[in-house]
């Protein structure tokens, strides 16, 4: 049976690919705007790819660095800053494909 922190990570690896997948299509064939002003100032600045890891690291220490200073361990910080940011980008991702069906205002 795999880890907790492998299935955080999965999450995390197909939440990111999900979310830029959707983003693209989004941005791409509609006047859709990123609704994060920091993922817009990343795009913005670093392009696509660049600005959407950029907020997903962003998004990472958001989560850890409050988990660790509060005394989790290494591997409880990892797992729920991959979880974390996994399932985000996931509902991001959802609504995303909301909004290029016509379903999202």
């Amino acid at each position: 049976m795999p880890s907790r922190l492998a299935l955080a990570v999965g999450l995390l690896l197909v939440g990111t690919a999900a979310d830029v997948g959707t983003t693209y299509v989004a941005l791409s064939g509609s006047e859709y705007v990123e609704g994060s002003p920091v993922g817009r100032l990343f795009i913005a600045r670093f392009g696509l790819l660049g600005g959407m890891l950029l907020t997903k690291a962003v998004g990472m220490a958001v989560i850890g660095v409050p988990v660790a200073v509060a005394g989790g361990t290494r591997r409880f910080v990892a797992t729920l800053m991959c979880a974390g940011v996994g399932a985000l980008s996931l509902a991001v991702a959802a609504r995303n494909l909301l909004f290029v069906a016509g379903l999202w205002p």
